[in-house]
């Protein structure tokens, strides 16, 4: 008995296609950005900050966050940041505030810079200084779908540096 070898064909056909890689999944569509939650993110930092609560500092860290700074090295990880924020920054005596001036995103990332300002509170005395300076972030998209600081730089005019940089 002949087969017709259109009729041959089609167990190769069928073998083929069961070895053929699947269709990519389709990616869901990006949260839109909401500039004004990513401002809120910044505000909130900063008023955590303002407290000394260390832990409420670390669920604004993504795990692999890295700090950069001026004269100091580059901080990799939530825990070596928050190491050396508890090391090197007195809560009680300085008291930060920042600007938000631009904010951007790309799909699960958005971008934020501005300026900030630490002013001394009384128990810093008389003769401490007011520092201020610019920073930068990228943040991701955290387990809980809000946002995440992942890369942070932050600089200041020369002459500035006594009791900010927080270096380990």
């Amino acid at each position: 008995m002949r087969f017709p070898k259109k009729l041959m064909a089609l167990p190769l056909i069928a073998l083929l296609a069961a070895c053929a890689p699947e269709p990519a999944a389709e990616m869901p569509e990006p949260t839109p950005l909401d500039p004004a939650a990513l401002r809120a993110q910044v505000s909130e930092f900063v008023s955590t900050w303002n407290g000394g609560d260390l832990s409420g500092l670390g669920a604004h860290l993504a795990e692999d966050a890295v700090l950069m700074q001026p004269d100091g090295d580059a901080l990799v990880g939530r825990q070596a940041i928050l190491a050396a924020i508890a090391d090197n920054y007195d809560f009680t005596v300085m008291q930060q505030t920042a600007t938000v001036d631009e904010v951007a995103a790309i799909g699960d990332m958005a971008y934020a810079r501005g300026t900030w300002t630490v002013e001394p509170t009384a128990a810093a005395g008389d003769d401490a200084p007011t520092m201020s300076g610019k920073w930068s972030a990228i943040y991701k998209r955290g387990p809980d779908g809000g946002w995440q600081t992942w890369r942070w730089i932050w600089n200041q005019p020369a002459g500035q540096t006594a009791g900010v940089t927080v270096s380990r």
